[in-house]
């Protein structure tokens, strides 16, 4: 796929889907304006609806696409597979567009309004570039800053990853599968529209965003960092994660997909020779300890406790080693 960063039309991937909610709309409207408000003005949008089950949204999506017909584009799933499935489905709209980076950008979140015009920029400058992520700040249901005291531990672990030691350059998903966990917001991230087309998100409801940067970052290229385009990500307050809401066994899904992500990254890795053979039992170590440390942050200590336990399999010196290092683990031996 030819790549003009330069002059292509960047495809902002949203998906959609709503409930008779009137403050999702608004949310919705936000999201939009934000990318409207863009100081690169050279972008299409594709809301990919997720057969919402509420007829007026669906219509109002029509709402929407009336502002721009031209650049607002509008694809209707019959059937509801995930968010996933609905950014595949955008993807594959950019790709046979032409259009050379794809930016993911959930239904309530809103870019920065620099953000396309410094993607664009850091893909020019670097065609080895894969992705080009930013940090972020939560809002709540009003729109409001979310004080730092109030974030879940999750969230607070991925923005305290972005103030040392962060995670950018080649190889990327090492240092995301074993140090950091989670590490790029989704509407954060910015990929080339080739690399997303050759490795679509996993058709599951939980945790397909970290499964998808791990294999992304597993190719050859670079992850590139930056700290001046900071979107805004929704967080209501006093209500459960919408996913976690609707999944009653989410935390063995997550574990079970980011395994997935990590396995297949590390295959990537080795048949793109950017790894060998002798690294891989340490490095499956380190990401079942730090999964376990994320499991057990989310208070899931028995699913914790089976993480350790595949990662005494492989070596039980070397895991001894890792939970000696973390006193917040030395209960799960």
């Amino acid at each position: 796929m030819y790549k003009d960063y330069k002059n292509g039309t960047a495809t902002f991937v949203i998906p959609h889907w709503r409930t008779e909610n009137d403050l999702s709309r608004k949310h919705l409207d936000e999201t939009i304006q934000g990318i409207m408000n863009q100081t690169d003005d050279n972008w299409n949008i594709v809301l990919v609806d997720d057969d919402s089950p509420c007829k007026e949204a669906k219509e109002y999506l029509e709402t929407i696409k009336a502002l721009n017909p031209e650049k607002i584009h509008v694809i209707y799933c019959e059937e509801n597979k995930g968010p996933g499935h609905a950014r595949n489905c955008g993807i594959e709209f950019a790709y046979k567009n032409g259009s050379p980076i794809v930016l993911f950008n959930d239904a309530d979140d809103i870019s920065n309004p620099k953000r396309l015009e410094n993607v664009r920029k850091k893909f020019i400058e670097n065609d080895d570039v894969n992705v080009v992520y930013s940090t972020f700040k939560v809002i709540d249901e009003n729109s409001n800053l979310v004080e730092e005291s109030k974030l879940s531990p999750a969230i607070y672990e991925t923005l305290e990853g972005h103030t040392r030691d962060i995670v950018e350059g080649e190889n990327a998903w090492i240092a995301i599968a074993t140090d950091k966990n989670y590490t790029n917001l989704t509407s954060a991230t910015a990929v080339r529209t080739d690399l997303a087309y050759m490795e679509p998100f996993p058709l599951v409801k939980a945790s397909e965003d970290a499964n998808t940067w791990l294999r992304y970052a597993a190719h050859k290229g670079q992850f590139i960092y930056d700290a001046t385009i900071p979107s805004l990500y929704r967080i209501p307050q006093n209500t459960e994660c919408s996913t976690r809401a609707r999944l009653n066994n989410f935390y063995e899904v997550k574990a079970n997909v980011d395994s997935d992500g990590f396995f297949k990254a590390m295959e990537i890795a080795l048949e793109n020779k950017n790894i060998d053979y002798s690294q891989c039992n340490s490095l499956k170590v380190k990401f079942y300890v730090k999964l376990a440390e994320s499991l057990l942050n989310g208070k899931q200590k028995e699913l914790a406790k089976e993480q350790i336990n595949k990662a005494m399999l492989i070596s039980r010196d070397e895991t001894s080693e890792l939970l000696g290092q973390k006193e917040e683990l030395k209960i799960l031996c």
